[in-house]
C-alpha cells in the first residue's frame, strides 16, 4: 500500500507525524512524505524539519493524508500541490486530511458536493469549497463516496 503525506512549509507536525506513526507500521506499507520541492520542510514552529521526497515519487498513492497548519501557512494557491492532489486523488482509494488540511482538499476542488469537516473554528469556511459541514475530527473521502 502506497501512502503519501504531502507536506509544505509551516505544516503542523502533529497532523503529519501522528498518522505517520500509525500508518508506517502497516504490513507492506510504503509511506513517504512528499513536497513540491524535495528536501527538508520546516513545521509551523520552525524547530523541526521533515525530509520530503518530490511529489512525483508518489504520483499514484493508494492513501493520501493531508496535514493541516495554521491558516496563514496553508498553501491554498500552490498550483503544483493542488494539481498533484487532484491527480493523486483520482486514483487513490482513500483521500483524507487532518484538521485544516481539509482546506487544501477544498482548494483543489475535491470537497465539492461532499460532506466534510475541519477544525471546529473553521467549519464555516467549508461551504466556500462547495462542501457540506459535518461533525468529526478528520475528513474521510473514499473514492468515489464521501463520509464523515
Amino acid at each position: 500500500m502506497r501512502i503519501a503525506i504531502p507536506i509544505y512549509p509551516g505544516f503542523a507536525a502533529t497532523d503529519a507525524l501522528g498518522p505517520y506513526e500509525i500508518l508506517s507500521r502497516l504490513p507492506g506499507a510504503e509511506l513517504r512524505f512528499v513536497a513540491v520541492q524535495a528536501g527538508p520542510v520546516a513545521t509551523d514552529t520552525g524547530f523541526m524539519q521533515v525530509l520530503a521526497d518530490p511529489l512525483v515519487v508518489m504520483a499514484d498513492p493508494d492513501v493520501i493524508v493531508v496535514p493541516g497548519a495554521p491558516n496563514r501557512n496553508l498553501p491554498l494557491e500552490d498550483a503544483i500541490l493542488l494539481d498533484w492532489l487532484r491527480t493523486a486523488h483520482a486514483g487513490s482509494t482513500w483521500t483524507t486530511s487532518v484538521c485544516t488540511g481539509s482546506h487544501l482538499l477544498g482548494a483543489a476542488g475535491i470537497l465539492r458536493g461532499r460532506r466534510a469537516t475541519t477544525h471546529w473554528s473553521d467549519k464555516e469556511a467549508l461551504p466556500g469549497y462547495g462542501a457540506t459541514p459535518c461533525d468529526g475530527s478528520t475528513i474521510r473521502i473514499r473514492s468515489p463516496i464521501s463520509s464523515c
